[in-house]
């Protein structure tokens, strides 16, 4: 039996039956990876949905799953529910939009639909050794990527071109696309937190913020450093190692039974202390997973508790309107007692680029 399938069983709680819409979800439960698929499981079946161009591989690539083919997705999906003697559907709302929610709700005759898109946005929170080396590989083929990247030299290109190249490098190493679009952000542009990369051309004495990440084998990885064209300023030295500070604080933090609230405080606390406060805007941090953005939220209103397998980053950073941004981030994963680094790269020193 797919251990999965079991996992999702627990968020019955008294409905009759799960149905998931969203292509992560299904690809997680299934290991189905193609498109248009949808997932129903009740206490005695697991069935997958899918129509003829994808039968043959999901019957491929399923474990533990009925594979049926459809033509019309829920008409024919409801066959199966009334055979089943489903009367409650949990549902995934934050994934299905209300176009989608009317429609199953009509085809669906008779059955109560439950939102459960809060529970069931946990179902992937806590990773096994196999997706813990996966986001380790991940992470350090976008790594090389990044060292292949800078040993060409990045002052003197614009920004789009910086991204362009540092995206073809990881493609080349095995990834199979980007787990977000790669923010390239040089000088005042680095106070952008999410200054996707531009055509401004990246000029010496100057810092470049790079968040990049990658997907390898179906999980993301995600990762932020702050480079110096040139020999970095003493403002700019004295903030960096602000948020260095925040950030290695919060790591430090990082084990099972603390509330995400609470590292989040450290780093945040840490920051303002220093007078730095107003420039640190968003969370510390968020889950990573087959999606780049999963739970745990690491934020100041964030009911999270961390757990041992969450696989999460801690990102303080500050951004100054008109001077510069600085970001530190790394992935992290919540062991027995405390954490395992999954990004290697070392941000103790400014490293210094031409």
């Amino acid at each position: 039996m797919n251990k999965r399938i079991q996992e999702a069983r627990t968020y019955l709680k008294g409905l009759d039956a799960l149905l998931f819409y969203g292509h992560t979800n299904c690809t997680y439960l299934s290991h189905y990876t193609g498109s248009d698929a949808i997932v129903l499981i009740d206490p005695s079946r697991a069935l997958l949905f899918v129509d003829s161009r994808n039968t043959l591989q999901a019957r491929e690539e399923c474990i533990g799953f009925e594979v049926h083919e459809i033509s019309r997705q829920f008409e024919d999906v409801y066959p199966f529910v009334c055979s089943g003697h489903i009367k409650t559907i949990g549902v995934e709302s934050d994934i299905i939009d209300f176009d989608t929610f009317m429609d199953i709700r009509d085809i669906f005759k008779g059955v109560e639909l439950t939102p459960l898109g809060k529970q069931l946005s946990y179902l992937r929170v806590q990773k096994d050794p196999a997706e813990i080396n996966t986001l380790k590989e991940a992470a350090l083929v976008s790594e090389k990527a990044l060292e292949k990247t800078l040993e060409k030299g990045i002052v003197g290109r614009r920004e789009c071109d910086v991204a362009l190249a540092f995206e073809w490098e990881m493609r080349t190493l095995g990834a199979s696309g980007l787990s977000f679009d790669l923010i390239v952000a040089s000088g005042p542009r680095s106070a952008m937190p999410h200054g996707v990369a531009s055509q401004r051309v990246i000029c010496e004495g100057e810092p470049v913020l790079i968040d990049f990440g990658d997907v390898v084998g179906g999980y993301c990885s995600d990762q932020t450093v702050t480079l110096f064209a040139g020999e970095p300023t003493d403002e700019f030295t004295q903030i960096y190692a602000h948020v260095r500070k925040a950030q290695s604080m919060a790591i430090d933090a990082l084990r099972p039974g603390i509330k995400a609230s609470k590292v989040d405080a450290i780093a945040r606390d840490y920051l303002a202390a220093q007078g730095l406060g107003r420039y640190f805007g968003h969370g510390l941090g968020h889950g990573v997973g087959m999606d780049v953005h999963e739970k745990p939220v690491l934020s100041p209103k964030s009911d999270d508790i961390l757990e041992q397998g969450m696989v999460l980053t801690v990102e303080p950073g500050v951004y100054i309107p008109g001077k510069f941004g600085i970001r530190l981030e790394d992935t992290l994963c919540i062991t027995d007692n405390s954490c395992m680094r999954i990004t290697n790269l070392d941000k103790d020193a400014i490293r210094s680029i031409i």
